[in-house]
């Protein structure tokens, strides 16, 4: 079989998996087991790759973090602790319109800034702040933009773990890249307020 025909016969494997239910993860990881196992004509070798890749991917700070505050999110969720801090926050902030909204944008750019991944953020916010609004009388789709919208933020915030990897990627210096992120944000703040 040619190279071509090999890789999309992989392809439509993997494509047919998703389609049949099986989640998008364990499809890619076992088209890529079998492939390798194929191509290579070793067992314990596409062991050893498949071992190996976990492992660095779990090893990776910014890989590892995710998940525990996506899990830190759902607990928070749970524990009614969010319901306790929207309550409060409501009635500190219940005469400002969309009082709610702002707390949700500086909670979320403090969080995105101690967490310096803004995917984390934004899921943690997503599973408390957005159920938290809707219950306050905000609708959906407002609550859902504050959370989408201030999550990006944590971006631009020092330590942005994106801007890091994106200096060494393209080899430009990280303070330059802070210093640009900060005045966007500077810029977008003087824009967006009267």
């Amino acid at each position: 079989m040619s190279d071509f025909g090999f890789a999309a016969l992989v392809i439509s494997v993997l494509v047919t998996l998703v389609l049949l239910g099986m989640h998008i993860a364990v499809a890619l990881m076992t088209v890529a087991f079998v492939g390798l196992w194929v191509i290579r004509g070793d067992f314990d070798l596409a062991l050893q790759m498949m071992y190996m890749t976990a492992y660095s991917g779990i090893s990776s700070y910014i890989f590892a973090t995710i998940p525990l505050f996506v899990l830190m999110g759902a607990l928070v969720s749970v524990s009614n602790v969010g319901k306790d801090t929207f309550d409060v926050a409501e009635a500190l902030l219940r005469r400002i319109a969309g009082g709610l909204g702002v707390a949700t944008v500086a909670a979320n750019t403090m969080f995105a800034a101690v967490t310096g991944v803004s995917i984390a953020s934004a899921a943690v916010f997503t599973r408390v702040a957005v159920p938290e609004m809707a219950r306050h009388g905000y609708r959906k789709a407002f609550a859902a933009g504050t959370v989408a919208g201030s999550s990006v933020l944590g971006m631009l915030i020092p330590p942005s773990l994106l801007l890091i990897v994106y200096g060494v990627l393209a080899e430009e210096s990280i303070g330059k890249l802070f210093i640009a992120g900060q005045f966007q944000g500077y810029c977008w703040r003087r824009l967006s307020w009267p």
